[in-house]
């Protein structure tokens, strides 16, 4: 099983664009008499932007670190599921499954479905299990003879 980070990357640049678009967005409002502040220098967009993205990878791991999301998204590897699927999975009552479906889908690792009360992983969430799981099975590997 091959796991390309790329895919993560170009995920995770999807998600940081719509946080800047939303972040532009709220800096038009005018909340008093000064202006708003300008945006980063020219020279600066690389690194703002190289900040923003590390800032949302980090927050996708952490999302992902808790032994119980990960639980759920190693239950939607295999496809969507319902909220039922992952209490069931977890142990967890309803709103605790969606406390921490609300984190994974801020962290952009999972979509989720209101009409049937479903949920799934992105293409940035597929590639984050199968690294997990990459990594695991390699270990694995390593440590029986």
């Amino acid at each position: 099983m091959g796991v390309d980070p790329a895919v993560l990357g170009r995920v995770l640049a999807g998600r940081l664009a719509d946080i800047a678009a939303a972040a532009a967005r709220y800096d038009t409002f005018a909340f008093g008499e000064s202006p708003a502040a300008a945006g980063p220098a020219p020279g600066d967009a690389r690194a703002d932007c190289e900040l923003r993205a590390r800032d949302l990878t980090l927050a996708a791991l952490r999302a992902a670190d808790d032994a119980l999301a990960y639980a759920m998204l190693r239950r939607m590897a295999g496809g969507e599921a319902t909220l039922a699927d992952l209490g069931a999975e977890t142990g967890l009552p309803r709103l605790a499954v969606w406390e921490r479906l609300n984190g994974l889908v801020a962290a952009g690792l999972v979509g989720r479905r209101h009409e049937d009360d479903s949920a799934g992983l992105t293409p940035a969430g597929q590639v984050l299990v199968e690294f997990v799981e990459g990594a695991v099975a390699a270990a694995v590997g390593e440590a029986l003879p």
